[in-house]
C-alpha cells in the first residue's frame, strides 16, 4: 500500500499541467515561525490554480530534511461577496527536524507552469530552547492555524492547557473584574465536545466577543504553544466576601499522526511508511479563581443606589416653553464607565401641581475588556396643571469610586420655571386655596337660552308645614357630610403616606414594571434575537423580585431572594422554580444551543410572576 502511494506521487509529478484560463499561478509557503529544539515540523509549498509541469525543490542547506517532497492535491472552496469559486491546490510537503537553536530561512522553491517559472518567497523561522524537557521529543508537524501535530498517539499532560486569568482579585462590590480563559496547545485540535461553561455565582456577568483574537505563538512554562483567548467575561460582584469563578471544562478532539511500522520489504526500507491520522479525546479544565470582594464603606448618602465607577451627570428640560396641561420631559443623562446597566433612575421631586409619569430609560453602552462605558438616560414625563412660578429641586446622584474608595455625589442645578396659561384661554387651573377659578365666559354661557323668562300672573303659593333647617333630616344629612369628610380626610392622609413610602410604591409597581420588561423581551423573541431576549428576561425576573421584596439592587442575589421568599411562607417548590428560571436565563445568554427554548422560557416567566403576585399578596 505504501509502494502504491509512492507511485501515485511520482505519477502526479510527471503528469502534464492542465491549463485553467483566467487564473494566475501562485506559490505560497506554509510553515511555523517558532519551533522548539528537537521537534519535527512540516513545510508545505502550495501551488495554486494550475498543475505544475515540474517542481524544482529548494536547497535546504544545513536544515535536516527527514522526508520530502511528498506531493498531494487539494481544493479550496471560497465565497467572496456572494461569488463562489474553487481554487485547485498542488502541495509539496517536507518534514524537517530542528536539531539546534537559532534563526533559519526556508529557501524558495520553483514551480514550472506552461514554460514559466514561479518562485516562492523565503520564509524565516526560529528554533528556541525549551525548559523542562525530559526524554525524547515527540515529532510534531504544522497543522491548521499554525498548530502542531504529533507522530505518536500519546498526548502529554501539558500538551493542552486551559488557564483562567483575572485582571483583579481584590475589588469592591460592583467593581468590574475581567476574567478570560486562554487555551494553550501543542497539538492539532479538530473540534470539541462536552463543554461545561464556568459558573459565576454572586456575579452579574457580561460576555465579551472573542472573534478578534487570533492564534499566536507563546512560551509558557518554558515550552512553545499556540495560544488563543477562547472565553472573555466582565464580572460585576453583587455581594461581599470571597467569590469563586468556577472551572471551565472542555473535551477536545485531537488529531495525531501515527507512523506505521516498517516491514521487511525493500520498498519499505527505501521509502518508509506513510503516517496515519488518528483522533484522540482529551478532557482539560481550568483552575478556579477566588475573587475577594470588599463591602462599600459606611456613610453612603441617601442618593446612592449601587452605582460603582466614574460618572458625570446632566439634567435639563427638553422644552423651552411651558404652559399648563402641556407635556414636558425632564431628562437626566448619566455618562461614564462602570456598572452602567445596573444604574437606577435618580429621584425627582416635583411641586404638587405637577403630574409625573413612568420614567423612560434609554442607553448606549460599549462593552470592552476594560469595562462598560457609555451613557444611560432617564426621561421623566411631567405635566404642569397650574400656572405660576416654580422651582425644580436639584437631582442628586451618588456613585462609589473604587479607585479612590470614596462616594461622590453629583447634583444638578435648581431650575426656575414660569408656567403660563394654556391655549384655551384659562388664567389658571388651580387657585391657592384649591378653588377652581378663571373659568372663561364661553364655559358659563347657557346653551339654547339666554335669561330665564319671568313668569307673569298670580303665583300658586302653598304654605309649607315646617322648615327643613333644624329638622331631623337636616341633622342626619349634616352628620353624613361630616362623616364623609372625615373618611375622605383619613383616606387622603393614608394615600399620601403610601405615596411617600417608596417601599410600598415600589412593591405595588413591581408587577407593572415586570410586564413592561417582559413585553420588551417578547419583541426580541419575535425578532429572533436570543442575546437581547435573555438579557431583558433577566432584568424582568431580577427586577420583579427586587421591587416586590424591596431588596436594593446592590445586594440582590439568589440566596437573598430565596431567604426573603421563605420568610413570607412561599412554598419551596415555587421558590426553587423561580431561582432555576433565573439560572436557565443566565446560562442561555452564553449557550447558542438554548436559543430554541426562548418561547418556553418566556411562557414560564409570565406564569411564575403571575403566581408570585398572588402568593406574595396573600401571604405578605
Amino acid at each position: 500500500m505504501r509502494f502504491s502511494g509512492f507511485l501515485l506521487a511520482l505519477f502526479f509529478l510527471s503528469v502534464p499541467a492542465a491549463v485553467l484560463l483566467g487564473q494566475d499561478v501562485e506559490i505560497d509557503v506554509e510553515a511555523p515561525t517558532l519551533v522548539p529544539v528537537g521537534s519535527t515540523f512540516r513545510v508545505e509549498y502550495v501551488v495554486k490554480h494550475k498543475r505544475p509541469d515540474r517542481f524544482i525543490p529548494p536547497d535546504m542547506g544545513e536544515l535536516q530534511v527527514i522526508a520530502g517532497p511528498t506531493g498531494s492535491v487539494g481544493r479550496l472552496d471560497m465565497n467572496i461577496n456572494g461569488q463562489a469559486s474553487t481554487v485547485d491546490l498542488y502541495i509539496f510537503t517536507y518534514v524537517i527536524h530542528a536539531d539546534k537553536a537559532g534563526t533559519f530561512t526556508l529557501p524558495p522553491a520553483t514551480a514550472v507552469v506552461d514554460g514559466k517559472n514561479y518562485t516562492s518567497r523565503p520564509v524565516p523561522f526560529e528554533v528556541v530552547e525549551e525548559r523542562g524537557r525530559g526524554g525524547a521529543q515527540r515529532p510534531q508537524g504544522g497543522g491548521q492555524g499554525g498548530q502542531q501535530q504529533q507522530t505518536t498517539p500519546e498526548i502529554a499532560q501539558d500538551d493542552i492547557i486551559i488557564r483562567a486569568y483575572a485582571d483583579k482579585t481584590n475589588v469592591y462590590k460592583g467593581e468590574p473584574v475581567r476574567v478570560y480563559f486562554k487555551l494553550y496547545t501543542r497539538v492539532s485540535i479538530a473540534g470539541s465536545e462536552q463543554q461545561k461553561l464556568p459558573s459565576f455565582n454572586g456575579f452579574w456577568t457580561q460576555q465579551l466577543s472573542t472573534d478578534h483574537y487570533n492564534w499566536q505563538k507563546e512560551t509558557y512554562n518554558g515550552k512553545v504553544y499556540n495560544s488563543r483567548i477562547v472565553l472573555d467575561y466582565l464580572l460585576y460582584p453583587q455581594q461581599s466576601g470571597t467569590l469563586t469563578v468556577e472551572q471551565f471544562e472542555n473535551t477536545f478532539i485531537v488529531q495525531v499522526l501515527v507512523e506505521q511500522q516498517r516491514g521487511n520489504s525493500l520498498f519499505d526500507d527505501l521509502f518508509g511508511g506513510f503516517p496515519e491520522v488518528k483522533q484522540v479525546s482529551r478532557k482539560v479544565s481550568s483552575a478556579t479563581v477566588p475573587i475577594t470582594v470588599k463591602e462599600w464603606p459606611d456613610g453612603a448618602p441617601d442618593s446612592f443606589n449601587g452605582a460603582v465607577g466614574e460618572f458625570s451627570m446632566t439634567a435639563e428640560f427638553q422644552n423651552e416653553v411651558f404652559s399648563t396641561n402641556s407635556a414636558a420631559n425632564y431628562v437626566v443623562r448619566i455618562t461614564g464607565s462602570g456598572n452602567l446597566p445596573l444604574v437606577q433612575a435618580p429621584r425627582l421631586d416635583l411641586p404638587s401641581s405637577f403630574e409625573q409619569y413612568n420614567v423612560k430609560t434609554t442607553e448606549s453602552l460599549n462593552r470592552t475588556a476594560s469595562g462598560i462605558s457609555g451613557y444611560r438616560q432617564f426621561e421623566y414625563p411631567v405635566i404642569p396643571r397650574a400656572e405660576g412660578e416654580y422651582y425644580i429641586e436639584p437631582v442628586k446622584f451618588t456613585y462609589f469610586n473604587p479607585r479612590t474608595g470614596q462616594y461622590t455625589t453629583l447634583e444638578s442645578k435648581e431650575i426656575a420655571l414660569s408656567i403660563s396659561p394654556d391655549s384655551t384661554g384659562r388664567a389658571t387651573g388651580y387657585s391657592g386655596g384649591g378653588l377652581v377659578t378663571g373659568v372663561s365666559r364661553e364655559e358659563l354661557r347657557l346653551l339654547d337660552e339666554d335669561i330665564r323668562f319671568i313668569k307673569l300672573g298670580s303665583a300658586a303659593l302653598t304654605l309649607r308645614s315646617g322648615s327643613f333647617m333644624g329638622s331631623p333630616a337636616y341633622f342626619a344629612l349634616l352628620l353624613l357630610i361630616f362623616a364623609a369628610f372625615a373618611f375622605a380626610l383619613i383616606y387622603l392622609q393614608k394615600r399620601i403616606k403610601e405615596m411617600r413610602n417608596t417601599e410600598v410604591v415600589r412593591g405595588k409597581r413591581a408587577n407593572k414594571v415586570a410586564l413592561q420588561r417582559l413585553k420588551a423581551a417578547e419583541a426580541y423573541l419575535r425578532e429572533g434575537n436570543p442575546g437581547s431576549f435573555y438579557e431583558e428576561m433577566l432584568k424582568a425576573l431580577w427586577g420583579y423580585m427586587g421591587d416586590k421584596l424591596n431588596i436594593p439592587t446592590g445586594i440582590l442575589n439568589k440566596e437573598i431572594v430565596r431567604e426573603e421568599l421563605l420568610k413570607r411562607d412561599v412554598p419551596q417548590e415555587y421558590v426553587s422554580h423561580y431561582i432555576g428560571l433565573i439560572s436557565d436565563c443566565e446560562y442561555a445568554q452564553y449557550s447558542p444551543a438554548e436559543s430554541g427554548h426562548m418561547a418556553e422560557t418566556y411562557a414560564d416567566a409570565v406564569k411564575a410572576i403571575s403566581k408570585f403576585e398572588s402568593l406574595i399578596k396573600k401571604r405578605k
